[in-house]
């Protein structure tokens, strides 16, 4: 792994970039100085001992997460269909007795966050209509489309060994440039004659491939679990219609463009699109539907939505008003309701930071998983004051937001933000990015380790600037990699 600080630097490559979708490259900072998101002429390279590194840690670190999935299932009441049946009308979780309300998720959501975790398992779900005693419906097994996921690692080179820092589940953005823009400006710059010059299949493998010189066809993220949903919902149509949702409120336009990639990777796929803004998401209160609505006043317009993709986190959805309505609808035992891409699940269990306590909990003394993993516990308990330097994380937090870094007792980076008002925090022994020198001083890479339908599939590198990029943030760089 090194750093290349002086690299080719291509003739408009600017527009070539805003072209292929990066429209939210130029970052106006805190003192009015812009900044070029992406970073033209330095890059990474990799060796392929050093990939096939990051690939089996990405596929161990994943496995893991499933595992501490289930964990963190069973310690909440309803997870088995005698506690859902008896919490129905009362409340059954408290903090003391169940994991997912410890970490703030309210009682409501519950059972659609552990349905769609255990969707397609016949050995979880009954295909009864309705209990003995013939009060609530129970559902049959279904499916909840899973399509992407980012980890967050420590990487330092061959040998180093990958550390897991967060993994970003539900809604990892800076896609466009991973699978987009840095695959054109390897092909561009021609800098290897590697004959895979990236690791990057991140584009095929939601679109999916024909098969070539002996190997099989992949049929894609979206083909595959489209499919999966219409083995369990066969009203579904052959190609249903996905709607991808973004809010509009973020300014700068990125979320709309990893939004309006994903769509156009799902339309190259076969299916029909539509990109819409959160707050086109109506309800039908008659009816209990999810309905796409394309203004106010044109409720005789309204759509209803089957299948919808949302770049938006469930942890707000859960805690806004009319958020019941929702999973109400998701609960509906002939399977009617909208699907939602990434599923309840995927915030609720993977994608905070308490699923890093758990996973040491679960195999911290493990050699062999153990070792991707960094000391983690809660906050509060008495192991997290053994450790003199960590990383204090939010369980809720983003982009580096309320995330303060201690060396042997010393602030030694913080960044103050509306995250953590919960005051639930996590503990993770300190690992500092590593440091390679950049034209402004020394900068910090962290690897952003993508997954596709569960498998590896790329990377991309975020890169802060001295003290402060020890904490990836939304203003830290891009920077593209090769195999050398």
């Amino acid at each position: 792994m090194k750093r290349i600080p002086y690299g080719p630097v291509r003739d408009g490559w600017k527009l070539t970039n805003y072209s292929l979708g990066l429209t939210y490259n130029d970052t106006e900072l805190p003192d009015g100085t812009m900044m070029s998101y992406w970073q033209e002429g330095p890059y990474y390279e990799f060796s392929q001992a050093e990939i096939e590194e990051l690939e089996t840690a990405t596929t161990v670190l994943y496995q893991m997460c499933l595992d501490a999935g289930d964990w963190m299932v069973k310690q909440c009441p309803r997870h088995t269909v005698q506690g859902r049946r008896d919490g129905y009308f009362t409340s059954v979780c408290s903090p003391e007795t169940c994991f997912l309300a410890k970490i703030g998720i309210p009682e409501y959501a519950h059972e659609q966050i552990i349905r769609t975790w255990f969707d397609g398992d016949a050995d979880t779900w009954t295909h009864q209509d309705k209990d003995p005693d013939g009060r609530f419906p129970l559902q049959t097994p279904d499916f909840s489309p899973t399509v992407y996921g980012r980890f967050d690692l420590w990487y330092n080179g061959a040998g180093s060994g990958p550390k897991l820092l967060e993994f970003n589940a539900q809604t990892p953005t800076s896609l466009v440039e991973a699978a987009v823009i840095q695959w054109h400006w390897a092909d561009q710059t021609n800098l290897t004659q590697h004959p895979w010059r990236q690791w990057n299949s991140i584009h095929d493998r939601l679109v999916g491939w024909a098969a070539e010189d002996g190997e099989p066809a992949n049929p894609g993220a979206w083909r595959r679990n489209i499919g999966k949903l219409r083995e369990a919902r066969p009203w579904l149509p052959e190609k249903p219609k996905i709607f991808f949702a973004y809010e509009t409120s973020e300014p700068t336009g990125e979320d709309r463009m990893n939004v309006a990639y994903l769509m156009a990777t799902a339309e190259e796929a076969g299916y029909p699109v539509d990109l819409i803004a959160m707050s086109q998401i109506g309800w039908d209160v008659a009816g209990d539907k999810v309905l796409f609505v394309p203004a106010p006043g044109e409720e005789h317009k309204a759509e209803p939505i089957d299948v919808i993709f949302m770049l938006y986190p469930w942890e707000w959805f859960w805690n806004e008003e009319g958020g019941k309505a929702f999973f109400r609808n998701m609960a509906d035992p002939n399977k009617r309701g909208t699907v939602w891409i990434e599923p309840p699940y995927k915030a609720a269990l993977l994608g905070n930071k308490a699923l890093l306590p758990v996973l040491w909990k679960l195999f911290g003394s493990d050699p062999e998983r153990g070792k991707y993993l960094l000391p983690s516990y809660f906050a509060e308990s008495s192991s997290a004051t053994s450790l003199l330097s960590y990383a204090k994380k939010p369980v809720w937090g983003r982009e580096g937001g309320s995330v303060t870094l201690i060396k042997n007792g010393v602030t030694l980076s913080e960044n103050p933000s509306e995250y953590g008002a919960d005051g639930r925090f996590v503990v993770q022994e300190l690992r500092e990015l590593p440091s390679f020198d950049g034209l402004e001083g020394k900068v910090h890479p962290v690897i952003g380790s993508w997954l596709i339908d569960g498998e590896p599939a790329g990377m991309g590198i975020r890169e802060g600037l001295g003290t402060d990029g020890l904490v990836t943030k939304d203003q830290c760089n891009f920077l593209p990699h090769i195999i050398a």
